[in-house]
């Protein structure tokens, strides 16, 4: 779905080579004074507006005549802007406008209509506002989709086509204080059925910021920025039942309730800069996480569902120096906990949440294009509660106090560069680690927007408490460094550029953070044959894409690693079917240095290897829709393969009822990997098959654009089968060791089944702009038998 936003927005904001001074569309607002009712019909008001008109088809074929007509009216007073926009259709019984949840529009099977506005007009970064022919809103903000805004709208369906009413606040938006106001300006339009985009100002496909093409609005005068306050207070009420199984095979019940409080305050500090404020935050009502058994060397990255954590992040996420699931996330010790009971003891609660006090942001940009972003949230310290062999209780420090910050700077420069310096700093009560890390980057476009060359470098320091061997405890300190260099061709039929990048031994940004590998040394060329208007007869869109990578490792003379390259094609056909596949092989065996899990220098040479998939997509306009795919990895040397496939049906039986399953099914045969380490600390590799099912259904109704209910049910099923056991050699070779199958020698059973399951029902009502009430009903149950050692 993500990919269909940014696809979306791209639409809006694709540029071309030619510069912002040649003959982009200009608009005069018009003040007024009264009011105008927002209900979607033009009053008389209207009248002494200017008309937008003149659109251009931008999909599928980019400069041709539209098919319908659209225009589009705006005026203005001392509170807000206002725009009335009439999109014609000869086949009005044909529009399509399924029902959805505020900021879906874009995943939804409907007509559509979009504002761009850059108050700063330095064309970089602007608000899109859309209303769909069913009514549902949605915003964003410099490609940000969680970006919400208080603004009204209303939509009518007649006979001609539709129209759509708006009213953006001046609270809404950001911008100069100053007596006449010149505003980047954009409008455009979708037409679902037969996936038509048009534009107000036309943009180019074959480039990509295309905020360089769009009009300039002017005739705003007098207009002063608001005080922007808004306090969100909440009140969240829960009961919980918890079933677990004794040692005596009987299932026991504890049943809790509770309630909490607290406030989101989001406050303009002036025009240009605003201040979130979260406050004894509560995300009880958040979608569960997708859990799966991980059996590999590296943690599972989930997306954050938390709304704080989402709007307004896009400024802090330069460098890639901040995963937002770091705060609040599992206690460090959490998993130690079993391993430090006492004989007798068990295990009363153990939070795998720290608990988040509170959280704040200061964000927002000068007039000169200097961002800059504070970010602070504190987590009080976390205990386990042990209940001890006597009956009573004890408490074990899973996290201390923890307080995280982040500082950036942002500076947009002419033609779309750009350069930024971000630091991000972790402190934990009492002798724990602590981290600083720091990233600068440097990006140049060109005047023709034909290339564009970056590098970045980060510093790391991490500090921590080890023992000494006079039996005290020192701090040690850890700094590393990581360095990338890209260049690339972005525009036209062909695109192509390169990227070199290095991490020494010791860069660790995993606080605030996340790296899976550090010692490395990675160079990546790539290249891309683009198709953005029809062809063949047959085609609407494609592109071919090659790529090779070679892989080193720093500290070791930059020993090759892994060396491998591969292909993929996507096809879009003038039917709204669409094709991707994708295949690739490695050159030479590789080494990982990260599979044994002794971090020591140790190496597991892994065979070559290729792969390849295949993946459909059908016409989502119809009322039956398909995803299929197919995958499969071949190791021959090894005598391993993988095989999998999915497949998505997607049924709307309304526009208000929508209902889909995704069946996923992987089989891995005679793969190798780490399973545990023996008696003595090595590490032992297995031979295993591994089953992996995946099935979940996802439906919603909705009463209204405002009322929904939605169900999400999940069940994966993962089953590990080993039968044969390996020393690792000191080569990197596996060396076969049948003592481990012998209970006379050491026997070793690492087998394994997990079970997944969960559903989440919601209830949510939009009352009031910016309230509602959510009712959420969650049950998960998780079970698992043995374990791969993370």
């Amino acid at each position: 779905m993500l990919l269909r936003k940014l696809f979306f927005v791209f639409l809006l904001f694709a540029s071309g080579p030619r510069l912002f001074a040649d003959a982009t569309k200009t608009y005069e607002a018009r003040r007024f004074t009264g009011s105008i009712r927002i209900d979607g019909k033009e009053e008389d008001t209207w009248r002494t507006a200017a008309i937008a008109e003149g659109f251009t088809q931008l999909e599928p074929q980019e400069g041709a005549v539209i098919s319908q007509e659209t225009r589009v009216k705006l005026l203005y007073d001392n509170t807000s802007i206002y725009i009335l926009a009439h999109l014609y259709d000869t086949s009005p019984d044909s529009i399509l406008h399924e029902l959805g949840n505020r900021d879906e529009g874009y995943n939804l099977n409907t007509d559509a209509f979009r504002i761009g506005l850059d108050p700063y007009n330095q064309r970089q970064e602007g608000y899109v506002f859309e209303v769909t022919a069913s009514g549902v809103q949605s915003e964003s903000y410099a490609n940000d989709f969680t970006f919400d805004a208080v603004w009204q709208s209303a939509v009518q369906l007649h006979d001609k086509g539709w129209t759509v009413e708006v009213r953006i606040p001046y609270s809404a938006l950001r911008f100069p204080a100053a007596d006449k106001q010149e505003w980047a300006l954009q409008f455009a339009r979708l037409i679902r059925r037969n996936r038509e985009y048009d534009q107000w100002s036309l943009t180019k496909k074959d480039q990509r910021n295309g905020m360089v093409y769009w009009g300039t609005l002017i005739g705003l005068t007098d207009i002063k920025p608001p005080l922007r306050l808004s306090l969100t207070p909440y009140l969240s009420i829960y009961g919980e039942n918890q079933t677990s199984l004794g040692e005596n095979g009987q299932r026991t019940h504890d049943n809790s309730y509770s309630y909490s409080g607290g406030a989101d305050l989001k406050y303009g500090i002036d025009e240009r800069f605003t201040l979130d404020l979260t406050l004894l935050p509560d995300f009880s009502q958040v979608q569960s996480d997708n859990k799966i058994k991980n059996i590999g060397a590296f943690e599972v990255i989930y997306d954050e569902r938390r709304p704080f954590f989402k709007e307004g992040i896009e400024l802090f996420s330069r460098g890639r120096l901040f995963y937002s699931r770091r705060v609040g996330g599992t206690p460090s010790g959490y998993y130690d906990v079993p391993y430090l009971l006492n004989p007798g003891e068990s295990i009363e609660e153990n939070p795998d949440k720290a608990r988040l006090v509170n959280a704040v942001k200061v964000s927002g940009r000068t007039n000169k294009g200097l961002g800059i972003g504070l970010f602070n949230a504190v987590t009080a310290n976390t205990y386990a509660t042990i209940r001890t062999a006597d009956g009573g209780k004890r408490k074990i420090l899973t996290s201390p106090l923890t307080n995280y910050n982040i500082l950036v700077f942002d500076q947009q420069l002419p033609n779309n560069s750009s350069s930024y310096f971000i630091n991000t700093s972790v402190m934990r009560d009492g002798a724990s680690r602590d981290a600083d890390v720091s990233t600068g980057s440097y990006t140049f476009e060109n005047k023709k927007h034909t290339v564009r060359i970056s590098s970045r470098y980060s510093r790391s320091e991490v500090r921590q408490w080890v023992d000494n061997p006079e039996g005290g405890r020192t701090k040690d300190k850890k700094d590393g460094s990581q360095f990338s260099f890209v260049a690339d061709k972005i525009s036209g039929t062909w695109q192509y550029g390169g990227v070199f990048e290095f991490g020494d031994k010791k860069f660790d940004k995993n606080d605030l953070s996340y790296i899976f590998v550090n010692d490395y040394s990675d160079i990546n060329l790539y290249g891309s044959y683009n198709k953005f208007n029809p062809f063949w007869k047959h085609f609407r869109q494609g592109n071919l894409n090659a790529w090779i990578y070679r892989g080193g490792r720093w500290s070791v003379n930059n020993l090759m690693t892994q060396f491998q390259g591969g292909l993929n094609f996507w096809l879009l056909f003038n039917n709204n079917w669409s094709v991707y596949a994708d295949g690739g092989s490695t050159f030479a065996e590789g080494r990982d240095y990260f599979e044994p899990r002794t971090y020591d220098g140790r190496y597991y040479v892994t065979p070559m290897n290729h792969w390849g998939s295949i993946n459909l997509t059908t016409d989502y306009n119809k009322k039956l829709a398909f995803d299929f795919g197919t995958r499969t990895w071949q190791a021959p040397s090894f005598g391993a393969s993988s095989y999998g496939y999915y497949i998505v049906p997607m049924i709307r039986f309304s526009d208000r009822w929508s209902f889909k399953v995704n069946h996923n099914w992987d089989y891995t045969l005679n793969d190798r990997g780490f399973s545990t380490f023996n008696s003595v600390g090595n590490p032992v590799f297995g031979r295993r098959d591994v089953l992996t099912i995946t099935n979940s259904v996802t439906t919603r109704y909705l009463f209204k654009t405002d009322m929904s209910l939605s169900l999400i049910m999940r069940h994966y099923f993962s089953q590990g089968d080993y039968d044969r056991y390996y020393d690792l050699g000191n080569a990197g070779e596996l060396v076969q060791n049948d003592g481990y199958l012998n209970p006379s020698v050491e026997m070793l059973s690492t087998d394994f089944r997990a079970n997944y399951f969960n559903v989440d029902l919601v209830y949510n009502w939009v009352f009031s702009p910016g309230s509602s009430l959510i009712i959420t009903y969650k049950n998960q149950i998780a079970h698992e038998d043995s374990a791969i050692l993370p």
